[in-house]
């Protein structure tokens, strides 16, 4: 069965294939969390390669044959530059993308976590100073809302309870 979607979606990572293709993770507010073969994505004259990369919001057409995904057409919504100018900002930012895709399972519809990262995104762009505080929050909201954690958890350590939800190590935090 073939069909194609309009999507909008954060995109979380990127993986270099063979030949000009790229597998790209992105988590979408129709489908959640999905992965899709960007066909030719690596050509010099493709319009799609800067609409890609890792932390962009796009509106994407996608085409799903059988279980897989194929990038058609991808259009830019936002590619928070106000955090991609800031190495603090971006490691945070590629921190909280690196957490999203371990939690997520793929193909699970989940609009409240969607809303979460974009606000949570849309906040990291616009406060000059981000803190840890407001990373635990976000972590620890995003945590009750996967039903991992509840509400009376304390924040002390978050990062080892991530730790184990995903069995696997973080990578370092920056702030």
């Amino acid at each position: 069965m073939t069909r194609t979607l309009k999507i909008e979606a954060v995109v979380l990572k990127k993986k270099s294939l063979l030949n000009k293709d790229y597998l790209v993770t992105f988590f979408s507010k129709e489908e959640g969390k999905i992965k899709v073969f960007a066909k030719g994505a690596k050509k010099i004259t493709s319009r799609r390669i800067s609409h890609i990369q890792t932390g962009n919001l796009i509106e994407a057409v996608i085409h799903k044959k059988d279980d897989r995904f194929y990038l058609q057409e991808t259009k830019l919504i936002s590619g928070f530059s106000k955090i991609k100018n800031d190495k603090k900002k971006l490691a945070n930012l590629y921190y909280l993308l690196f957490i999203i895709d371990r939690l997520l399972a793929e193909n699970q519809k989940d609009f409240s976590v969607y809303r979460l990262l974009i606000k949570f995104m849309i906040d990291l762009s616009k406060s000059p100073p981000f803190s840890r505080n407001t990373m635990n929050r976000f972590i620890k909201n995003l945590l009750i809302d996967l039903g991992y954690i509840d509400q009376s958890r304390d924040d002390q350590n978050l990062q080892s309870t991530l730790e184990e939800i995903i069995n696997e190590k973080l990578p370092s935090f920056v702030i």
